[in-house]
């Protein structure tokens, strides 16, 4: 999977802009006229990377190596007259001024989790931008939540005129992002506590897991100890869930559960347990993450108190795989 760095685009843009308005002055001035144009930056060495926002980095949380490009580029209208070879160094000493001057609290990428293709291009002659160079990044050496940074510098050309204020890009990762789906229409669910118009009432233990949040399961006599689960065909590593509060009475609402897993529906093991858990809000959907990665073919809530109210009431119960 390649990440964006947008190397290419806005320098396109920008020599599009440019071109039109030399165009414009030449052609609106009555007549052609032989004169050579240039602008501001005209031959300057620059990383396009270091822009603004565009070291802003995206990686999945998969075992995937993911690239991070960078490179090299010539300002201006014109192009280089023969090649320009451009050096670049990764220099971490730059990550603890970058965070006294902007709050933050980035750390190094552990040398573990990336290769670098290399650390010299070419400006070819006749083009605008540099051959690529590549960061390969194994995200799985990464800690989730925790903020990473790779300051690459510019060090020479060998033409041209390096521009100090775009000599470095500090590729910056926040966090990594998890690709999830909700799996839940893939299991059967089963309750050990039915609605008394049974499953097929208008509140019957379907509404559960039906996707609806305008529909609910509702059981006239809470019982401590009470549950339900689901039972996929094959094992599924579940990395999280939801629960929808119902739309009236929060006594009714869960308030401690724990959530447990079995290969064969006799063992069990305890993923999560929620104590005094509070919904604000009717039909109020709450997400809770587990440290799980380990597949399983069932998964059920055992519930041990809701709020005080005699009966039980939830609108949805959804399971999410990360992938």
């Amino acid at each position: 999977m390649t990440i964006r760095t947008g190397m290419y685009n806005i320098k396109k843009i920008d020599r599009r802009l440019m071109l039109l308005a030399v165009l414009l002055t030449v052609f609106g001035s009555g007549c052609i006229k032989d004169v050579e144009y240039s602008v501001e930056n005209e031959g300057t060495i620059y990383m396009s990377q270091a822009y603004q926002d565009r070291a802003d980095v995206t990686l999945y949380d998969i075992d995937s190596v993911q690239d991070i490009s960078f490179g090299a580029s010539y300002g201006g209208l014109k192009t280089p007259a023969s090649d320009i070879n451009v050096s670049f160094q990764v220099d971490e000493s730059l990550i603890a001024e970058y965070n006294a001057a902007h709050g933050t609290e980035y750390i190094p990428f552990p040398q573990s989790s990336y290769t670098i293709s290399g650390l010299n291009s070419v400006i070819r002659s006749g083009k605008a931008d540099s051959e690529p160079l590549k960061i390969a990044v194994l995200a799985k050496q990464l800690e989730r939540g925790q903020p990473y940074m790779v300051p690459v510098r510019m060090i020479s050309a060998s033409g041209g005129t390096p521009d100090p204020n775009l000599a470095v890009t500090y590729f910056r990762i926040d966090s990594l992002i998890r690709r999830a789906r909700d799996i839940t229409a893939q299991a059967t669910l089963s309750v050990s506590n039915e609605n008394n118009g049974g499953p097929g009432a208008g509140e019957g233990s379907p509404k559960l897991v039906d996707g609806n949040l305008s529909t609910k399961y509702l059981v006239q006599t809470f019982v401590p100890g009470m549950w339900f689960q689901l039972k996929f065909p094959a094992g599924k590593a579940v990395g999280a869930y939801t629960f929808t509060s119902g739309n009236d009475e929060h006594p009714r609402d869960p308030k401690t559960w724990r959530l447990e897993a079995s290969n064969d529906g006799t063992s069990w093991a305890i993923l999560d347990r929620r104590v005094d858990q509070v919904f604000n809000n009717f039909t109020e959907t709450h997400r809770f993450e587990i440290d799980n990665e380990e597949s399983y073919t069932y998964y059920r809530i055992v519930l041990e108190a809701n709020n005080g109210a005699s009966i039980f009431q939830m609108s949805e119960w959804r399971l999410i795989e990360y992938y």
